[in-house]
């Protein structure tokens, strides 16, 4: 009897470290998707990137933190491609599994209402987001966007632009946050900061047409200075 008891007991302690390292696999897999996902979404790939972050969300192994993570992302790489409506839908699925007033809460719902194009109550959220974390990217990135102009002429402020797409570069430099403080630059007429910033760019991603166009602004700029 006593070793039926024991034979049960060491069944079920093999059963659970059964499932415990299928989990642990499960869980790199999708940290291994995560990570090129978002290469594919800063390299510019963006219809790639989010079919990688949608097996990301259907997988059962996935926690509500990885599903809201890769929502927000599909959105951006739908804002990407220009298709707004979707941008906004996916926003706002990623918004439902923050706690309201969260910061990520604040910066999905600002997403959601700028696609809708309710800008001055995205501004406000994302004023917020900030105050409550300055240093974090998100927040930071899409109010410089607005003040940029992505959002309406209305609402562009250069300068102000400047402090919150500098800070969103310092946080996480990489393709997307130094092309917008490019922009950024190009609009101040900082002609030489900007072509240092596009010759880092041009050397990293070659066959970007877009960064190629911006270099030669900036180029444009600075002859045109010194004329």
């Amino acid at each position: 009897m006593k070793a039926r008891v024991l034979l049960a007991a060491l069944c079920l302690v093999i059963a659970g470290c059964g499932d415990a390292v299928g989990s642990l696999s499960e869980q790199a897999q999708l940290h291994a998707l995560r990570l090129e996902a978002e290469r594919l979404h800063d390299d510019g790939q963006s219809e790639q990137a989010i079919t990688r972050f949608e097996k990301l969300v259907a997988s059962p192994a996935a926690s509500d933190a990885q599903k809201a993570y890769a929502l927000r992302y599909i959105s951006l790489g739908y804002y990407e491609l220009g298709d707004y409506p979707r941008s906004g839908e996916y926003a706002a699925k990623a918004a439902a599994f923050y706690p309201k007033g969260s910061y990520d809460y604040l910066v999905n719902m600002a997403d959601a209402e700028l696609m809708l194009g309710k800008v001055p109550e995205a501004v406000v959220r994302l004023e917020q987001a900030i105050a409550m974390a300055p240093r974090k990217l998100a927040a930071n990135n899409v109010l410089g966007l607005v003040y940029l102009g992505d959002n309406g002429a209305q609402y562009v402020d250069y300068h102000k632009a400047l402090v919150y797409n500098q800070a969103a570069y310092e946080i996480e430099p990489g393709r997307i946050t130094e092309i917008v403080l490019a922009r950024n630059l190009l609009a101040l007429q900082e002609f030489q900061q900007a072509r240092t910033h596009l010759l880092d760019l041009s050397q990293r991603y070659a066959d970007d047409a877009y960064v190629h166009n911006l270099l030669a602004q900036a180029q444009a700029g600075l002859e045109q200075a010194e004329e």
